[in-house]
């Protein structure tokens, strides 16, 4: 076994979503998991998602981003003969160092409550499942939001507003 981690890349995001679609208890949202809305992903957060391969296949992934305090990790997937050869471990392991060299101090994963695979492995790392949050989702239509924010943002930026605010 020749195995390496290193960074995700954009020539790696079909072959990721392949990767995701195939792994049970994770779910792909056709919006936010294609290749143009990962590759926005890694280019705004360049460095901090990984693939594990082996021998040119990609067995293992992680997306992983950060707001500048926080980071949050989505899509830990490794293929199902790959799993109990501490392949996760070595993903998350790489991504902690990353982390910490930035300066990020705590990390949430999202993970599907009934993968309970996913589940077990978090466990084993001694993550805390928060019970005293929830996450709220919201669905923006993208041509409505980018119709009625565009010519206000290119305003604010022709202006040299450098904070964003919304009169209303």
């Amino acid at each position: 076994m020749n195995r390496i981690i290193r960074p995700m890349e954009d020539r790696d995001l079909v072959a990721c979503i392949a990767f995701w679609r195939d792994t049970d208890g994770l779910v792909l949202r056709e919006e936010s998991d294609c290749p143009e809305a990962l590759g926005r992903f890694l280019q705004r957060n360049h460095g901090l998602s990984f693939v594990a391969e082996e021998e040119g296949v990609i067995v293992g992934a992680v997306l992983c981003g950060h707001d500048g305090r926080r980071a949050y990790l989505y899509h830990l997937a490794v293929r199902p003969d790959h799993r109990r050869t501490r392949c996760a471990t070595a993903l998350i392991d790489t991504v902690w160092l990353v982390l910490k060299a930035e300066g990020i101090t705590r990390c949430h994963a999202y993970v599907r409550s009934r993968n309970l695979t996913a589940m077990q492995f978090w466990d084993r790392c001694e993550a805390e499942l928060r019970r005293d949050i929830d996450v709220l989702s919201f669905c923006l239509d993208k041509s409505e939001t980018a119709a009625q924010a565009g010519p206000f943002i290119t305003q604010l930026r022709s202006q040299g507003v450098g904070s964003w605010w919304m009169p209303y």
